[in-house]
């Protein structure tokens, strides 16, 4: 598995550069606009959103507000962007683009849609789409992981345990699953860094700042007469978090550390309406069973799944 993400990475990496240089993305202008490519995508969002001001356009193009401000002066300077006063908050200023701003856009898009259009042809419908599609999921897991470089993950730490089992109530409400049968009456909500101090247990809790999104544990089954499968428990994750990959980077973590502590298999509990949750386990190649392992005491649950580690 290693191996392969490696491999891919390499290659990866070979096709974006070969993909920049043909761009032009290392020259200082983007081939005859006469604009920079920082230039050219402010000028591009302004025209797809009329008027923001820098902050907001900082935060689309992801960038710091400076860096932003920079671009925004020199398009000023070339008569192509021009400030507005905001009519509700005088200290806001909007941004929008001038009649020669709007005529320099459709410049940039005709130099770039001639690009494309070029390369686009020399393909397949098939490998059209296939480019197309490609291109797109990759920009949305770059977005993904450039927001989950600021989740801290790490190991339960006893200040944990009152935002935790917050969380477990708050998302457990969210779907229904309270009352009896369930974990959210199990005596480790309210302790649980205690509760995976064991050498056969762990749980991780990821931060978003001091902000607690969520967390994920495993520790050894209870009732399963068998010392090599482990239960994934209390995968919880707030609104925030979900949808985000976080839940994949906790799943890992479980997976890592139970290989680490000799487990072969690990076992689940869910309900059906758990839409995310069900969704990750699906992904990660779990296998539906018709019936519960152990005597994990959950008899509320409706979906029970193991995977081979």
């Amino acid at each position: 598995m290693k191996q392969d993400i490696h491999k891919s990475v390499a290659q990866l990496r070979e096709a974006s550069r070969q993909t920049a240089r043909q761009l032009g993305f290392l020259e200082s202008r983007y081939l005859e606009t006469g604009c920079t490519h920082s230039q050219c995508h402010v000028l591009v969002e302004l025209d797809a959103r009329r008027r923001v001001t820098v902050g907001e356009l900082a935060t689309i193009l992801d960038q710091d507000i400076s860096s932003t401000s920079r671009t925004i002066r020199s398009l000023t300077d070339k008569g192509f962007v021009q400030g507005f006063a905001d009519s509700a908050d005088g200290r806001r200023r909007q941004m929008v683009l001038t009649p020669a701003g709007k005529k320099k856009v459709l410049e940039i898009n005709d130099v770039a849609d001639q690009q494309a259009r070029a390369a686009l042809e020399l393909l397949n419908p098939a490998d059209r789409d296939m480019v197309v599609r490609g291109m797109s999921l990759y920009a949305q897991a770059l977005a993904r992981s450039h927001k989950l470089a600021g989740i801290d993950i790490r190991p339960i730490a006893p200040d944990d345990d009152e935002a935790m089992s917050a969380v477990i109530r708050q998302v457990m409400s969210e779907f229904g699953a309270i009352g009896n049968g369930m974990s959210i009456g199990d005596a480790e909500v309210d302790g649980m860094y205690e509760a995976y101090q064991g050498d056969q247990s762990a749980y991780f809790v990821a931060y978003e700042g001091k902000t607690l999104l969520g967390g994920a544990g495993f520790g050894s089954l209870t009732g399963s007469g068998e010392d090599d499968v482990c239960e994934l428990r209390k995968i919880y994750l707030l609104p925030a978090g979900r949808g985000t990959g976080l839940g994949r980077k906790l799943m890992n973590r479980c997976l890592e550390a139970a290989r680490e502590m000799g487990y072969r298999r690990i076992y689940l509990e869910t309900l059906d309406n758990m839409c995310h949750a069900r969704h990750l386990f699906e992904k990660y190649g779990f296998r539906r069973l018709e019936a519960p392992l152990g005597e994990t005491g959950h008899y509320g649950c409706t979906m029970w799944a193991i995977l081979d580690l």
